[in-house]
């Protein structure tokens, strides 16, 4: 037996005298994904993508869990903790050692395209959800990696965006979920973002990786950077970065990184220090000491993580509107079930977080079998769909629009140039069968602009809708007639209609100009036979028939974009106010990554908040309309009521101006910017609704000791005053004094709490000393503030029924540096985050 593998040995050891047998090629090759020497053993460092579950080509389909928003909207410790788990074992079996999740950045923006891989605006519930999620996974044997440190808050300009923050903003709103994830989730590794921070890119930010990660938070785990997010060698390597995630065609590591060795640019102990941190992750998580999985997930636990992601999606969906008491559904006779996502729901975002599964319970599907022979379904599409693919890494979860290789003669002519308006000499040229390409066009790996021609054969006569979407900018002619026009607003919804004949060819012609090598390329066409106008119409005369009336509306949302607004893609708006003209009992159900404009509400009874709800979600859905499930979902995120309402309100703060983006409104953020200045959004931060009443009192606060800290319990009861039983989320606020310069309250503990029909429940949470901080840029360290604060007890950040005021104590001051954000004392978990014995 190799001696570094002896289990009685300490880690230290164990990684030491492994290290003593590594030339320094074995060490390098730990750093970008090469290949050591066989003979040492050393298991082979497999990365998967899996902020909401693990991804991977759609042959490898595994539990497609809601998005990670709607875990955020869960307000559920102990459920994000099953959630890291189901994604931890399915790692595990696949053989994936290394797992790219969770994501932990604060939606600042909600046109963020991938503000669905996030748990919402909130410091703590995001680093609540995310430490949670951490150990579910870990626990399970497979590295977790924390994304994406830091300030990675949009998609325009991701690679290049330059995000400019003070450090009191930067350590209390866009750190405390790393923070947490370091300190109580000892996550095994950290991601660096693309973006720079204060100018300099995240993956060679010395402040970020080796000053506050490794420095101040003792991280002892690696730091990886994000796919092509790499920007040198030597800098790169001096502030902290570990491990090169790239791909074939860019490296900065590896023989880069020897040679900068050999030169004495880089001294080997840092090669060392970098490839023993890795060694040691994979000791502590247990990599050594057991076979890797068989790459394959098991057909009988397939079945029981469906049920485990019926019952998250269930805990996730937010009930914003209930007028009259609508929901649940009674027994009306005939139901008109309305909109694309109906039948084809959005069940998982785009990019690199999209995940693959066998099969997607439908919304209808769900209806159906509830209403039995008692009831009468009608369904109507209401529009076309809404745009989606290409997946920036995944094929689409609407693939099947793709217009399909049998409608090309030939197949398309595909010219691939080096220059950005497709002058001089092709640089490769090829025939493809149809278009629906993800990062390499043709085996080049980054074209500059590209051109698709070839001839069309519709299937049949109709008027039909086209979708080019793509990750840069693209037009699209027929016959000569320029359909599409994405060269300069590059939105992912923008689609032409054109009306073509049944056998009757059609010349075709798509142009693609990227953004430079930094866009890795994607671009699909795709069609629907129909349009808005015919659909809309079949949509109000199925709703004039029936007595009540269910509108799916949705949006698609993926990284490389952000969204252009707030609204409801394509005609889905006017869908939703003409079926509510001629059917008083609307509902609406949104199948959307985040907030969405609803221009329409005061015309429809209700709304139901569904998120990307996974495979599961049309049976969740389903079970919450009819009263199956009483809806405990609260908002993780606020809901403006438009797009110019909230903090960002300047082209400097965002998208940027010549790629500075600057963060000026500072703390706030969401919520807090709502409070700040008196305005009401749409639906507020923690916003949700129940079919149970519930009633609050009896606050006390009294001081305590948590695990050796000073800290305050808060209690209080909690009773359902209504006829079901139900689930509440009571969420802390604290108020700090004025002269403290802080937002008017801030979220600082919540739990998920059961009370049946008449019952009454007690409620502990606790708030330690970091509850009542603020980071002091002078002294460089957390400092509460002197003054009285106030404790609120409510059921969203507007609404509070129980208050108290409290001036912290001497003892409690002085733990102010000596804890985090998040006590997690009733985790179900271990307390090191790592596989039990």
């Amino acid at each position: 037996m190799k001696p570094w593998m002896n289990t009685l040995l300490s880690l230290d050891a164990r990684v030491q005298l492994l290290m003593d047998a590594m030339s320094l090629d074995d060490r390098l090759a730990m750093m970008h994904g090469g290949t050591p020497d066989a003979s040492l053993g050393i298991p082979t460092l497999k990365l998967n993508d899996g902020p909401g579950g693990v991804t991977g080509p759609e042959e490898a389909a595994g539990t497609q869990l809601p998005a990670p928003i709607a875990l955020g909207a869960a307000f559920d410790q102990e459920a994000a903790y099953r959630y890291g788990e189901v994604i931890g074992k399915e790692s595990r079996e696949r053989g994936t050692s290394l797992l790219l999740g969770p994501t932990v950045n604060i939606a600042r923006t909600p046109l963020n395209g991938r503000t669905f891989e996030g748990y919402g605006e909130d410091p703590y519930l995001s680093a609540a959800t995310g430490t949670a999620v951490i150990r579910g996974i870990q626990e399970q044997g497979v590295m977790a990696c924390v994304k994406h440190y830091a300030a990675n808050n949009q998609e325009a300009d991701r690679f290049t965006q330059n995000s400019i923050i003070d450090e009191r903003t930067l350590r209390e709103m866009y750190l405390p979920a790393f923070e947490a994830a370091v300190k109580e989730g000892n996550v095994a590794s950290v991601m660096a973002s693309y973006n720079k921070i204060n100018g300099t890119h995240g993956a060679e930010n010395q402040p970020l990786l080796t000053r506050i990660l490794k420095d101040n938070w003792g991280f002892e785990g690696f730091v990886v950077s994000d796919f092509l997010a790499t920007q040198s060698t030597v800098k790169s390597i001096h502030s902290g970065l570990d491990y090169e995630l790239t791909i074939p065609f860019k490296r900065f590591y590896g023989e880069p990184l020897k040679e900068a060795v050999a030169g004495g640019l880089v001294p080997e102990a840092i090669i060392d220090g970098s490839a023993g941190r890795i060694l040691k992750e994979m000791f502590r998580i247990g990599l050594f000491d057991r076979a890797p999985g068989e790459g394959v997930v098991p057909a009988e636990q397939l079945k029981s993580r469906d049920e485990e992601a019926l019952r998250l999606a269930e805990e996730s969906i937010v009930l914003l509107k209930n007028d009259g008491g609508l929901l649940p559904l009674g027994a009306q006779p005939t139901i008109a079930v309305i909109g694309q996502s109906a039948i084809n729901p959005i069940a998982s975002g785009g990019g690199s977080a999209h995940v693959p599964c066998n099969a997607v319970v439908t919304p209808l599907q769900g209806i159906e079998r509830r209403a039995g022979d008692g009831r009468k379904v009608l369904y109507a599409p209401g529009t076309a769909p809404v745009p989606t693919g290409p997946s920036f890494v995944y094929p689409s979860p609407l693939a099947f629009l793709t217009v399909p290789a049998a409608a090309f003669e030939n197949g398309l002519l595909a010219e691939a140039y080096d220059t950005p308006d497709l002058s001089g000499e092709p640089m490769r040229v090829d025939t493809v069968p149809n278009l629906n390409i993800n990062w390499q066009f043709a085996g080049v790996p980054h074209p500059v602009s590209a051109r698709w021609t070839g001839t069309l054969f519709p299937q049949e006569t109709a008027a039909y809708t086209f979708y080019l979407p793509t990750s840069g900018a693209s037009r699209l002619w027929l016959n000569g007639e320029l359909v599409i026009d994405n060269w300069q607003s590059r939105s992912l919804y923008k689609t032409g209609v054109k009306q073509l004949e049944a056998g009757r060819t059609v010349a075709i012609e798509v142009h693609y100009a990227s953004g430079g090598e930094a866009q890795l390329p994607s671009i699909a066409l795709e069609w629907f036979a129909g349009e808005d106008e015919a659909l809309i119409a079949q949509a109000v005369e199925a709703a004039s028939r029936a007595d009540i009336a269910i509108v799916f509306a949705n949006d698609y949302m993926t990284e490389n974009f952000d969204k252009p607004n707030l609204d409801l893609p394509g005609s889905q708006n006017r869908l939703i106010e003409a079926v509510a003209a001629v059917n008083k009992q609307t509902i609406v159900v949104l199948n959307t990554g985040g907030p969405v404009t609803m221009p329409w509400l005061g015309g429809v009874q209700a709304v139901v908040q569904a998120w990307y709800p996974g495979a599961q979600g049309g049976e969740a859905i389903a079970k919450v309309l009819f009263g199956e499930t009483n809806p405990s979902g609260r908002l993780p995120m606020s809901f403006p009521s438009s797009d110019r309402q909230g903090p960002l309100s300047t082209a400097g703060q965002y998208p940027g101006i010549d790629q500075d983006t600057a963060y000026t409104e500072k703390l706030l953020v969401g919520y807090r910017w709502f409070a700040a200045n008196k305005e009401r959004p749409l639906f507020p931060f923690g916003h949700g609704l129940s079919y149970a009443d519930f009633r609050y009192g009896n606050l006390q606060v009294r001081e305590t000791n948590i695990k050796g800290l000073p800290s305050l319990q808060v209690s209080f009861d909690v009773n359902n005053d209504g006829e079901r039983d139900g689930k509440t989320v009571p969420q802390l606020y604290v108020a700090f004094p004025s002269e403290a310069g802080e937002p008017p309250a801030q979220l600082k503990n919540f739990a998920k709490v059961p009370v049946a029909s008449g019952q009454s429940v007690t409620v502990d949470l606790v708030l330690n000393a970091r509850a009542f901080s603020v980071w002091d840029t002078k002294l460089d360290q957390w400092v509460i503030p002197p003054g009285a604060f106030r404790i609120l007890v409510g059921e969203s950040s507007e609404k509070f029924a129980l208050a108290a005021e409290i001036v912290p104590s001497e003892t409690l001051r002085l733990a102010a540096n000596q804890c985090t954000t998040v006590l997690h004392g009733s985790m179900p978990s271990n307390e090191k985050g790592v596989p039990a014995p």
